[in-house]
């Protein structure tokens, strides 16, 4: 077999959400950068991406790299085959890799079944494999994305259009039963044709949970059906609609019904299987993972939480960090995170902040505090909730500032708060806390003296007493900022030092770190 020189190795990264273009879709095209120089790179997307805007958004040079396209129901096992490496950095992402080689990139790992007592776990289990037995012969054909979880139920979303697959004796009438979630975050009810063999057979309407005990019943749909030879086609055809539009969460796919199972049993035991996917219920172990030659996160705090939840080693790639310049330093707390309330996630805790400065501003009535981030639609009732309890207070908020303007703050504040976590039981709920941190990292590039929360990967960043100060409470913010703020010589000293620490996350160190590990990974 040919080895091909490194110009010649065809690399593919994928990430679902580059319109987001967030934190993940820095790292991502971090990464696609690099490789770019050295070898033919692919950024895989399921919609067109304005490749000269996605660069200046991030801050990066992808002059180098071609975007490829592919269908939102492709599967990227499928879409990978013929490259040399596949990098997956989807957020949550489980699909198999399809290339030579394969690392996938963890954000943080996530346990479907994580709020189930363990009976329940093995009950899912013997269910769901006693379901796939049941089923019968119905195969997912074409219009239906890969398996997602609401809560123990797996589903296969269709994209407006899919198409099952039953295999039934020739001349004979059986009867389909299709299983369709009522899990449907638009609220609205959905009207479904079903066309068999591209004649409409019948329609249905799938009304929206009301409730959690109709969240876990899925609607029963029972359609004849008259074998033929090769199988018969049953289209299940519908509106669409796109999470991002309702939840902002850069889900860009477009989302049909809910399918939760198919097959033609009947009797007791199909009744008890009702709820549980027969079609994807959950397999014994991560087989998706072992497709990978690596799993890569950005922090040792997620690589720990993979070896912890997964069973599996992780190698830690921190992310790059744009370093910034002070610009003579004012009397300026800054925190930069979007804006979105914990039940939407890990929360930047821009409210508990607030509060916290109400606290601290009376002492030091020439202090202000500036709030940056972005805001989706649907979270400006938690943006307006952070304004009402800023009201009189020196507090400036910077909605989706530009890169500039940030820049600016970062060059002037002399402390940076980071309070992703607080009041969160992270034992628990791990991933509430801050997988790294690359804005405290960028804050202390500048000579912000860091104080942040004692959690998740910031115990990778700031040395407590030497570049900046832990807390664990709002008690511990005010106190360790007031005693920042009221020691000009320990303020100056910890800016020094949390700038000259800043530098070891710099670029440098993360192109000699990937190019190592994909050297290793491709030889």
């Amino acid at each position: 077999m040919s080895i091909r020189t490194p110009n010649e190795l065809r690399v593919a990264v994928y990430d679902r959400f580059w319109s987001v273009a967030g934190g993940g879709e820095t790292y991502a095209g971090t990464i696609a950068e690099v490789l770019s120089v050295d070898h033919r790179v692919d950024l895989i997307s399921h919609e067109p991406v304005d490749l000269a805007a996605l660069q200046e958004r991030l801050g990066l040079d992808l002059s180098r790299v071609r975007v490829v396209v592919v269908d939102d129901c492709e599967p990227i096992e499928r879409v990978s085959r013929g490259y040399d490496l596949l990098i997956n950095a989807t957020y949550r992402d489980t699909s198999p890799n399809g290339a030579r080689r394969g690392i996938s990139i963890v954000h943080f790992p996530h346990v479907p079944t994580a709020d189930l007592a363990p009976w329940q776990i093995r009950m899912m289990g013997v269910l769901a494999r006693a379901g796939r037995r049941a089923a019968g012969p119905v195969e997912f054909d074409s219009g239906f994305h890969p398996a997602d979880v609401i809560r123990w139920q797996q589903v296969r979303w269709t994209n407006g259009r899919g198409v099952l697959r039953a295999m039934v004796t020739p001349a004979t009438t059986r009867v389909l039963r299709i299983a369709v979630a009522r899990f449907l975050p638009d609220g609205t009810d959905r009207l479904v044709r079903i066309r068999i063999d591209g004649e409409d057979a019948q329609s249905f309407t799938i009304t929206a949970a009301r409730g959690r005990r109709q969240l876990l019943r899925p609607m029963i749909v029972e359609i004849p059906i008259v074998g033929r030879r090769g199988g018969v086609t049953v289209e299940l055809i519908s509106e669409t609609f796109i999470p991002d539009e309702t939840s902002g969460n850069g889900d860009r796919r477009q989302l049909g019904v809910p399918v939760v199972w198919a097959g033609f049993g009947s009797g007791p035991l199909t009744r008890l299987l009702e709820p549980v996917s027969l079609l994807a219920g959950p397999k014994r172990g991560l087989p998706w993972l072992d497709t990978y030659d690596r799993i890569v996160a950005n922090s040792g705090y997620g690589a720990s939480w993979v070896t912890r939840l997964w069973n599996r080693r992780c190698e830690v790639l921190v992310p790059a960090i744009t370093q910034r310049h002070s610009a003579g330093k004012a009397p300026i707390i800054v925190s930069v995170g979007r804006f979105f309330a914990a039940e939407r996630g890990h929360s930047k805790k821009q409210l508990e902040m607030v509060r916290a400065f109400a606290r601290l501003s009376p002492m030091h009535p020439e202090w202000e505090l500036h709030l940056v981030g972005g805001c989706a639609p649907q979270d400006e009732p938690y943006l307006n909730m952070v304004r009402r309890a800023a009201e009189g207070l020196p507090v400036v908020f910077h909605i989706a500032a530009s890169g500039e303007e940030l820049d600016e703050l970062y060059g002037r504040a002399s402390i940076y708060w980071h309070a992703t976590g607080l009041g969160e039981n992270l034992d628990e709920d791990p991933e509430r806390a801050e997988h790294f941190g690359i804005t405290t990292v960028e804050a202390m590039s500048a000579g912000a003296v860091p104080i942040v929360i004692r959690a998740g990967g910031q115990l990778e960043i700031v040395r407590e007493g030497i570049d900046g100060f832990f807390f664990a409470d709002s008690d511990g913010l005010v106190s360790r900022t007031r005693q920042v703020i009221d020691d000009p010589n320990l303020r100056e000293r910890l800016s020094a030092a949390a700038a000259e620490r800043a530098l070891i996350f710099g670029r440098e160190a993360f192109e000699r770190r990937l190019r190592a590990m994909v050297l290793d990974v491709l030889r």
